[in-house]
């Protein structure tokens, strides 16, 4: 007498096998694939460009905005000229559109607990 074939023996997917496969497919299409660029600015050399200065606790950085001089007068002190701060992301900068990629190679300041920069001169 020949013998019904078992569930267990059956080859075709069964309702609980179908719904448990494609929140696992869908979840390995949901993560980004190794080979993906990191999202934001790349790493370099970056120069301040916004008109206010900012400081970063998370670097720390203390970003200074350019500023011309200001000859001294007989009422008031002078006020020297100041250089955007120019500084080496080795992480690229926060997307926060204050920083432009330069083409200056030096960084002119470090981060504010790092030693001072040493000239090679």
């Amino acid at each position: 007498m020949p013998t019904a074939k078992s569930r267990q023996d059956s080859t075709e997917p069964t309702p609980q096998q179908d719904e448990a496969a494609v929140p696992a497919a869908e979840s390995a299409s949901d993560a980004p694939a190794a080979t993906d660029p990191p999202a934001g600015p790349e790493p370099g050399v970056y120069e301040y460009v916004h008109t206010d200065d900012c400081v970063y606790p998370h670097v720390p950085l203390t970003a200074r905005a350019a500023r011309s001089g200001r000859p001294a007068t007989d009422d008031e002190p002078g006020e020297p000229a100041v250089d955007a701060t120019v500084f080496d992301w080795p992480f690229g900068p926060p997307d926060d559109g204050r920083w432009k990629k330069t083409r200056k190679t030096k960084p002119n300041q470090a981060a504010d607990n790092a030693g001072p920069l040493i000239s090679e001169e």
